[in-house]
């Protein structure tokens, strides 16, 4: 009799769980003053929407079942919390034009979250990935419709939407996705034309996975920036030279071969993917990149990004792959920025933030990663920049 009340009550304590995690509503969550402000003089604001997914069957745990994290719910809002606070900035530095030597030197870009989201449940599943059965994006579509972020795209600016939740169970998160009704979707995901709603005004979705780091949440935009540098290289030139070759170091078989700036996977020092700590070092020239191959080369290594002197907000030194992430803003300072002046066949590279900034604007007026001509109404940044 004993042993059938404590199952009995087992049940009623499961069942009374699960209903109180249903009736768990998302709710709105403080934004800490870095995230709400953008950088200071920054050329292009980003306003952002933060949605962030906690599944639960009590309201304090994660469901670790789901989430893969067995963190509770206060503690993984912390971490969020941090690791985005510490992406704002490596975006925000990363595109100060050569910033690691001038400090001078204006940001291009400046986010602003505008509204955070916490939400109780798991993440609404979508379509299976087209290469890996048994596991499916998540329902963006459900998300966005759900939260109104037609409103948020079209009437508050919003340009990202930064979800967070996890790479665990059966879902697969999409890296980047971007719905634009001028381009379709450029970004680093199978494109699917119909995994997002389309507005009025483009936008981009960043999914995160709280189980790692901000070195992988930046990394997702590391591969979004290659997708829509090689889009607009395509438009202007019919190939990709310029990026991938030019600036990236590519060879004509199509080969890495290290010594130019490199790309997310790949420091200049290497041609193994993710070596971001290797010691070797190898002349390049990152730091006074030209296209044609004459800016002055130095020898660069793990040490070079690892000891950049960068003003971590809040003073946040000590953290988890903060060699990896040192690396992504040096590589991002590495792109034509304000003011960069880099000549090339007889005109200048533009401001490549721009595409960051401002996708519609930068498409409808055809700014390429060179201007076509010079005259003098023009500068480099395409007259839309101060």
């Amino acid at each position: 009799m004993k042993s059938k009340i404590i199952l009995f009550l087992s049940i009623v304590s499961l069942v009374s769980i699960n209903l109180f995690a249903q009736d768990l509503e998302p709710t709105d969550e403080a934004i800490n003053e870095f995230l709400s402000n953008p950088a200071e003089n920054a050329i292009f604001e980003i306003p952002v929407l933060m949605i962030s997914y906690y599944p639960t069957l009590d309201g304090v745990n994660l469901d670790k079942e789901i989430s893969g994290s067995s963190l509770t719910i206060d503690e993984m809002k912390m971490k969020v919390d941090s690791m985005s606070t510490r992406a704002k900035f490596m975006l925000e530095e990363g595109s100060k034009f050569r910033g690691y030597k001038n400090p001078d030197a204006i940001p291009s870009v400046g986010y602003k979250v505008i509204k955070n989201i916490a939400v109780y449940e798991k993440m609404p599943r979508g379509y299976e990935v087209p290469w890996n059965d048994g596991w499916y994006r998540p329902d963006y579509n459900q998300i966005l419709e759900r939260f109104n972020a037609k409103d948020f795209v079209e009437n508050l600016g919003v340009k990202e939407i930064w979800i967070w939740g996890y790479h665990h169970g059966d879902i697969e998160p999409a890296e980047s996705n971007m719905s634009s009704p001028i381009t379709g979707d450029i970004s680093n995901s199978e494109r699917n034309e119909d995994d997002l709603p389309v507005y009025t005004k483009s936008y981009t979705v960043y999914n995160y996975n709280y189980n790692r780091s901000q070195a992988e949440a930046v990394h997702n935009h590391g591969h979004q920036f290659e997708a829509i540098l090689t889009h607009i290289n395509k438009e202007q030139d019919d190939n990709s030279k310029l990026f991938w070759n030019l600036f990236v170091g590519k060879n004509e078989a199509d080969e890495f071969t290290g010594g130019r700036c490199g790309w997310t996977h790949m420091p200049p020092n290497t041609t193994k993917h993710y070596d971001y700590l290797n010691p070797a070092w190898v002349e390049s020239d990152i730091e006074n990149w030209l296209p044609d191959g004459s800016g002055e080369k130095k020898k660069v290594s793990v040490e070079t990004w690892k000891n950049l002197d960068y003003n971590w907000v809040y003073g946040d030194m000590n953290f988890k792959q903060k060699t990896e992430s040192q690396f992504y803003i040096y590589w991002f300072q590495s792109f034509p920025g304000y003011e960069n002046n880099i000549p090339y066949e007889n005109t200048v590279l533009t401001n490549w933030w721009i595409l960051v900034g401002d996708w519609d604007y930068a498409v409808s007026n055809s700014v390429g990663l060179y201007k076509l001509e010079l005259n003098n109404n023009y500068n480099q940044n395409n007259e839309l920049i101060k």
